[in-house]
């Protein structure tokens, strides 16, 4: 029989995967690559500018729905952006139609 905890997972992490996280206190920026919320708390694996390994780094159940809500919040804001970007390029498609070419291959 699975083992099944009595904590709560926190839904929807699988967004984080491949996001970028600032540190301000260390002045350094990484990608998230891993989430292990088997443990007594959440561990996020992130890799730092220059290094070469995954740091382990501990944070609260809190903290990581925290991530989880800005990462959607940061989803829904660039959808909404992009979604306002394609009407206006498709007002202006046969002014510019070179330089819209190049921004879609960005």
């Amino acid at each position: 029989m699975p083992y099944v905890s009595r904590k709560q997972c926190v839904s929807g992490v699988h967004q984080l995967l491949g996001s970028t996280l600032k540190d301000a206190r260390r002045e350094r920026q990484g990608r998230i690559v891993g989430i292990d919320q088997t443990r007594e708390h959440p561990v996020i694996d992130v890799i730092w500018q220059g290094q070469p390994r995954a740091e382990r780094i501990i944070i609260t159940c809190d903290q990581l729905r925290d991530l989880v809500r800005a990462s959607l919040a940061r989803a829904a804001a660039q959808t909404q952006k992009t979604a306002s970007t394609d009407d206006s390029q498709e007002q202006t498609q046969d002014e510019s139609p070179v330089l819209l070419a190049e921004q879609r291959r960005a």
